[in-house]
């Protein structure tokens, strides 16, 4: 048999593939891939194994030219050799079974899994650790030649080409959408720039991007009361809903 398989492969379940690597791109999805790719070990295009039970699907790939789609498949031993990937990986609601019960904690294994290795998926992003320096990484991209920077807040992740721009979008992401914590906080209660932008987006849902657009050419604090950032948000997308939010908490 061929070793190697020019174009694209559409696995079918139940089959067997001896193949040491397949030139185009893989649709994996549907199919029983636990034994399905022994021997494969370079991909030229990406990978579609979502929805799959990938739990020993690709024991020795190590490169993939284009990017991994693996969301919902069980991803904890699918890619033990795993190299090099050209694009992205999506393994969004990996693990089911764990993410259904704590996502966060799915997460966290999937970050341990990689750095077993020297690498990172932080944010969904495939990167060789260069150095780390407390809650800041040197890392280097899948498929990129540039060393750029990774840091967390210890729950929430952001890539930047500098540290700068790295910590700047930090501010924007929300590890959740939990507002527990936000109960405790009263119209006078002060808090960080940072702090203001991931209640505002766990409690109202706007999005990162909507709330980068919203920002420009605004003078924005560093610093505020709850009821500053109500003042500030007046007409912004979820202003009443944060209102109420602390209305309610207030009463």
């Amino acid at each position: 048999m061929n070793k190697h398989f020019e174009g694209d492969l559409i696995a079918k379940a139940g089959e067997v593939y001896e193949y040491v690597s397949v030139g185009g791109y893989i649709d994996a999805s549907g199919a029983d891939t636990r034994t399905a790719f022994p021997k494969l070990a370079t991909v030229g295009g990406s990978i579609d194994a979502s929805g799959a039970d990938t739990r020993t699907a690709f024991p020795k790939l190590a490169t993939v030219g284009g990017s991994i789609y693996a969301s919902g498949a069980d991803t904890r031993t699918a890619f033990p050799k795993l190299a090099t990937v050209g694009g992205s990986i999506d393994a969004r609601g990996a693990w089911g079974h764990i993410e259904q019960n704590n996502p966060a904690s799915s997460y966290k294994m999937l970050l341990k899994s990689f750095a077993k290795y020297g690498y990172t998926f932080a944010d969904n992003i495939l990167a060789k650790v260069v150095s780390v320096k407390g809650r800041v990484s040197r890392v280097l991209i899948a498929g990129k030649t540039k060393v750029s920077y990774l840091v967390t807040d210890g729950e929430a992740w952001s890539h930047g080409d500098t540290l700068q721009k790295a910590r700047e979008s930090l501010m924007f992401k929300i590890s959740s959408r939990d507002t527990t914590e936000y109960k405790k906080w009263k119209l006078d209660t002060k808090v960080t720039l940072a702090q203001a932008i991931k209640s505002y987006r766990a409690i109202t849902g706007a999005c990162e991007q909507g709330v980068k657009l919203w920002m420009e050419n605004k003078k924005v604090p560093e610093a505020m009361t709850i009821a500053q950032a109500i003042e500030l948000t007046r007409g912004a997308y979820g202003n009443e809903v944060y209102k109420e939010f602390f209305k309610s908490e207030t009463k």
